[in-house]
């Protein structure tokens, strides 16, 4: 009779504990969703799509650039930022290309900020295109320069000594572009509402 007793309680107490064991169906249920919350979390992870890249606007000026031409980085990699008619906002100015046309291809561009203005300049000697130049910099208001087209020899002239027709005092800056240690360098600056070539050497 003890032995049954002895049997029937310890079967009790092994049921006990393993009813104590066993995680209720609510918590197995919990747990499996919160495992694939996890999962999807990290697959959300893995296929996060990288931000877009802000676009870089130049300057307040919508106008767009002529049909056909698109921004040429050949030697001027980035816009050059200036002064060019001297409101003292910076303006930009850079080089386009239309691979598509006939004869002259190159264009130099003047854009103005806060404005719908931008004067395109092409050249105006029909056996030279604008492609030859690679060094461009900014001309600083008030620097002054000779215009050796208007000198009466081809020689260079200090300012001092150019005739007064040739003398040329910046009102607002400009851009300067030539060849590396090489003649040929030209002036460019907005005047009366044009753009105005001189040429330095």
């Amino acid at each position: 009779m003890k032995n049954k007793l002895s049997i029937l309680l310890l079967s009790t107490f092994l049921a006990a504990c393993n009813q104590n064991n066993q995680t209720p169906p609510a918590t197995q249920q919990n747990e499996t969703a919160i495992k694939a919350e996890t999962t999807k979390a990290a697959a959300q992870d893995q296929n996060i799509t990288p931000p877009k890249p802000k676009v870089e606007i130049l300057v307040n000026n919508p106008t767009p650039i002529p049909q056909g031409y698109k921004i040429d980085t050949s030697h001027l990699k980035k816009p050059l930022l200036v002064d060019l008619n001297g409101d003292g906002k910076l303006d930009a100015f850079r080089v386009l290309k239309n691979p598509n046309k006939n004869g002259k291809k190159y264009l130099f561009e003047f854009r103005i900020a806060d404005s719908n203005k931008v004067y395109w300049y092409e050249n105006d000697d029909e056996d030279y295109d604008l492609n030859d130049f690679e060094v461009f910099d900014i001309a600083k208001k008030n620097e002054k320069f000779v215009d050796m087209a208007k000198l009466e020899t081809g020689d260079i002239t200090p300012y001092e000594d150019a005739p007064e027709k040739a003398r040329i005092i910046l009102k607002t800056d400009g851009i300067t572009v030539g060849l590396p240690e090489s003649c040929g360098t030209s002036l460019f600056f907005i005047e009366n509402n044009k753009i105005r070539r001189a040429f330095l050497d």
